[in-house]
């Protein structure tokens, strides 16, 4: 069976069905963590910058206890759900792939209740796996050793630009709040405390919840640019016709998709918005140079 064939089986079409939901689910988890750490804050800091002093306190209070919040309920639950979506995604490659599943690092725990849980709550939002099938594009039917090298490469690929771009609205963004807080408490006639109440007080969880968000991007960058380097050296080798045995090729990719899973168990979330507005793009890109890697390997 084909790549193409195995990855819009009906389980395979539910695997990736769960791993949408339960990323669904853990980026509302960080809408709510968004809502707190930043509007929230900035509007009491707002308020108290434009109506009264008073408020300052409030703002200050409020931003301990969201810090707390966040740190220790928010985000573990984030990462608990994420992790389940990455492990339910490693199944998935392993299976349409044919990698050998590292049970050291996912465990041996079945995820097909989760699997059937998830994925009906996808259907009943969605009534279909239409926006699911061939979940790796590109890749023609007939079968090729190589392929599951190019599948690997477009994860790597499409999650480095996308998340180079979120970080760039996530740096403007916090720039903005603190320019517009900033020009408030100017207004108001800016002291060291007004300072302090006003302006780093409100913007200090955000802060902290966008730099923690910006540092793990770029480590994640990084990671993909490391994976994304082997993977083109591995193609190099194939395509200069280097001997390379079915023992070292499936040896590697499964040493790759030990690092596509880490990556995805601890990259921060992008939001969906963000998401499927990048989405068409990059998935005919992915598509256009799967193809072109297609030809190169079959003039071998």
């Amino acid at each position: 069976m084909s790549i193409n064939e195995k990855q819009n089986t009906d389980w395979n079409l539910k695997r990736l069905a769960a791993q949408r939901q339960l990323y669904s689910e853990a980026k509302s988890l960080m809408g709510i963590q968004f809502i707190l750490s930043g509007a929230f804050t900035v509007a009491l800091a707002v308020v108290g910058n434009i109506i009264d002093d008073k408020y300052f306190v409030y703002t200050v209070v409020a931003a301990i206890i969201i810090a707390l919040l966040d740190e220790l309920l928010i985000s573990k639950c984030i990462d608990h759900v994420k992790e389940e979506a990455a492990t339910i995604q490693e199944e998935f490659d392993c299976d349409v792939l044919e990698i050998p599943q590292n049970h050291i690092k996912i465990g041996t725990h079945s995820m097909m209740e989760v699997i059937q849980e998830k994925s009906d709550k996808y259907i009943v939002k969605n009534k279909n796996y239409s926006s699911l099938t061939n979940w790796y594009p590109g890749i023609d039917d007939e079968e090729n050793r190589f392929y599951r090298l190019f599948c690997q490469a477009t994860n790597c690929w499409w999650n480095q630009n996308l998340r180079k771009w979120y970080t760039q609205i996530l740096v403007s963004v916090l720039a903005c709040v603190f320019i517009i807080l900033m020009l408030l408490a100017i207004i108001k006639g800016i002291t060291v405390s007004v300072f302090l109440m006003s302006v780093l007080s409100p913007i200090l969880p955000a802060f902290v919840l966008v730099y923690k968000t910006i540092k793990d991007n770029g480590k994640s960058i990084d990671n993909l640019n490391h994976m994304k380097g082997k993977l083109d050296e591995i193609i190099c080798r194939a395509e200069s016709s280097e001997i390379y045995s079915d023992e070292q090729l499936i040896k590697d990719s499964r040493c790759l998709q030990d690092m596509i899973f880490d990556n995805r168990a601890s990259s921060p979330l992008i939001p969906d918005r963000v998401y499927f507005g990048k989405r068409k793009k990059f998935e005919v890109i992915a598509s256009e140079t799967n193809r072109e890697l297609i030809k190169k390997i079959k003039q071998l």
